[in-house]
């Protein structure tokens, strides 16, 4: 039985996931964006398309009359002419639905460039599947709310054609500058209404669409933890890493204790094997330490190399506890580091 995914999704999910290409977006404040944009910016530049569109159906009627028509090209220069008026009217509101629009998308997701979504998946021709989602409950979610859209415009448009419909038949008798004036408000007024309801209806699906999108991608807390040790590795794989690790340095300090001019003890459970070259080092050096049986195993290694062995157990100690292998010691242990060599020293000779 597969575990229940209860909890947040991990950034690393939530990464992953956008990278296949499924994000929260919600297509409804795209299309409410998009037709506000598009009423906006036509009440802006509605004059200036009016006058060029006017301009082109004048040129189109005056070009019947021109000589021009009688010569070959006659259509290319014709055509030219009212392709160039045309996008001379349309471009500068497109460009602003298209930027807008736009700028919706990123605002919901932001920046994501894949081609995840583009990569042919045959398991989408299985019958089951589709079944499936025609029978979800994403598919009864869309399918109400489409529904509810349709009442509402439905109710709304009633409304407006019982409410206009006596004005706009005075405006058929009215002049046709000021009657289409009159009209063109009346159209207008009732787009934006239609614009506004379902930009609050495209808030509402994006709050929903949210909520949907974050439980798709919820996570049991086995699948944290498969993701914790995927990312940081299995902590007893680590572990076992580790120790081999330490049994490598161990091993590498072992192999330098013959090396070492005294080993100094406590006598039994600290060790710290001391190495002076003074024609290479500035003060003597810490090879080796160990306690219990790593000490142990010092003294033996000593011993079977005819490595003095020195028993001092404050100094002992305090360079176990002071120094790390590697390190030279610290002025503060010169003097008692400096009598054991000494020592050592006066024996050699005297053994020689």
């Amino acid at each position: 039985m597969a575990e229940e995914r209860t909890e947040e999704a991990t950034p690393h999910k939530r990464e992953k996931v956008r990278e296949e290409g499924r994000v929260c977006v919600s297509k409804d404040v795209n299309a409410a964006v998009a037709i506000i944009t598009a009423l906006l910016a036509l009440a802006l530049l509605g004059a200036s398309v009016w006058r060029v569109l006017t301009g082109m159906i004048r040129f189109m009627f005056m070009a019947i009359g021109d000589k021009a028509i009688l010569q070959d090209g006659w259509f290319a220069w014709v055509s030219w002419e009212a392709i160039k008026d045309y996008f001379a009217a349309w471009l500068p509101l497109g460009g602003l639905v298209v930027l807008f629009a736009t700028s919706a998308v990123i605002a919901q997701v932001g920046f994501a460039f894949t081609g995840e979504p583009f990569i042919p998946k045959f398991d989408r021709l299985n019958p089951f599947t589709g079944m499936k989602k025609i029978i979800s409950m994403r598919s009864c979610v869309e399918l109400l709310k489409g529904l509810l859209k349709s009442a509402i415009f439905a109710v709304m448009i009633y409304n407006a054609i019982k409410n206009y419909l006596p004005v706009s038949s005075k405006t058929m008798q009215m002049p046709l500058e000021l009657g289409s004036r009159q009209f063109w408000d009346m159209l207008w007024t009732l787009a934006m209404r239609l614009a506004l309801m379902l930009l609050v209806m495209a808030f509402a699906d994006y709050a929903y669409q949210k909520w949907e999108f974050e439980n798709s991608i919820k996570m049991s807390k086995k699948e944290i933890k498969d993701e914790y040790k995927q990312m940081e590795g299995d902590p007893q794989i680590k572990q076992k890493i580790r120790q081999k690790q330490r049994e490598m340095a161990r091993n590498r300090m072992m192999a330098d204790v013959p090396k070492a001019d005294v080993v100094i003890t406590n006598p039994t459970h600290i060790a710290v094997a001391i190495q002076y070259d003074r024609g290479v080092m500035g003060a003597p050096q810490v090879i080796a330490k160990g306690a219990n049986y790593t000490a142990q195993r010092i003294r033996e290694i000593a011993k079977n190399n005819l490595v003095p062995i020195v028993e001092n157990k404050p100094l002992a100690w305090a360079l176990y506890e002071n120094v790390e292998i590697g390190e030279e010691i610290p002025e503060d242990f010169y003097r008692g580091v400096a009598e054991v060599l000494a020592f050592v020293y006066r024996l050699k000779g005297k053994a020689s």
